[in-house]
């Protein structure tokens, strides 16, 4: 098996990067997932409610990020340099208070998504854990919904794209690492510690889908595919399931292109 393919998110909710390469830290990715847009209550902002953030497109810069957007001049978000108001917001069940740098970048979402917003940042002096019961103080996770990583396999989409009409992009799914190689379909269900290179990671959860997968990342138009097919056999208790949520044991230099072991399974 292959690590065939990097993404990184570095908006939460935006669109997301392919890279050929990424230095892994026990939050995630670097850069990945650390810039996040709330409204006025300080509450998180994403696709399962604004569908039109599938058209930010931030890209990575020496200085920070690039960010483009349908009918909007580039905008540049430097690295946050330690200046800014502190705000209390929340994301899913934890409060944090994160800094907002600069108005000037609220204003070009809110105009953008036709709401007010403010882009906030996290630093790495805000400690995030993950998810119970691996709320342990060595892991750690950026602003991504409960884990450091989600793992996906190229064999698991194919299966997918063999039902669907019209085939689904990796993309819908948001995973970070992608795998190809893999035996058989949905072999990562039954993976627990995995070696990419230097890495090593723990597989510890499915991905429960929203309705994230619904929306198109091309034209930001919401469907019924293509969870309505991946539920008809990919149901499961706590819902329905595509790709594994991971932490990361052994930190490390990921590339594209490195060999994929598996050290222990269920």
């Amino acid at each position: 098996m292959l690590l065939s393919q990097i993404f990184i998110y570095p908006i939460k909710s935006a669109r997301g990067t392919a890279v050929p390469e990424s230095q892994l830290d026990v939050t995630g990715p670097l850069r990945d997932r650390r810039w996040m847009l709330v409204d006025e209550q300080g509450v998180f902002l994403s696709q399962r409610t604004l569908p039109r953030m599938a058209l930010i497109n931030p890209s990575l810069d020496e200085a920070g990020l690039v960010v483009t957007a349908p009918g909007m001049s580039p905008l540049t978000i430097f690295d946050w340099s330690g200046e800014g108001e502190w705000l209390p917001v929340r994301i899913w069940h934890d409060q944090l208070t994160l800094p907002h740098p600069n108005q000037i970048y609220s204003d070009w979402f809110s105009a953008f998504l036709g709401q007010p917003c403010r882009l906030v940042y996290l630093p790495e002096t805000v400690v995030r854990p993950v998810e119970a019961p691996y709320d342990r103080a060595d892991w750690r996770v950026s602003l991504a919904d409960g884990y450091p990583l989600l793992v996906a396999t190229q064999a698991s989409l194919d299966l997918l794209n063999q039902k669907l009409s019209i085939p689904a992009e990796i993309g819908r799914f948001r995973p970070n690492l992608l795998i190809s190689g893999a035996a058989v379909p949905h072999d990562e269900d039954d993976w627990r510690r995995i070696r990419i290179g230097s890495v090593e990671l723990a597989v510890v959860k499915p991905c429960a889908r929203c309705s994230t997968v619904l929306v198109d990342p091309n034209t930001a138009q919401p469907g019924v595919e293509p969870l309505k097919t991946l539920a008809s056999y990919r149901r499961m208790p706590h819902g329905v399931m595509f790709a594994q949520n991971a932490l990361v044991v052994q930190p490390g230099q990921l590339r594209v292109g490195t060999s994929v072991e598996i050290l222990e399974r269920s």
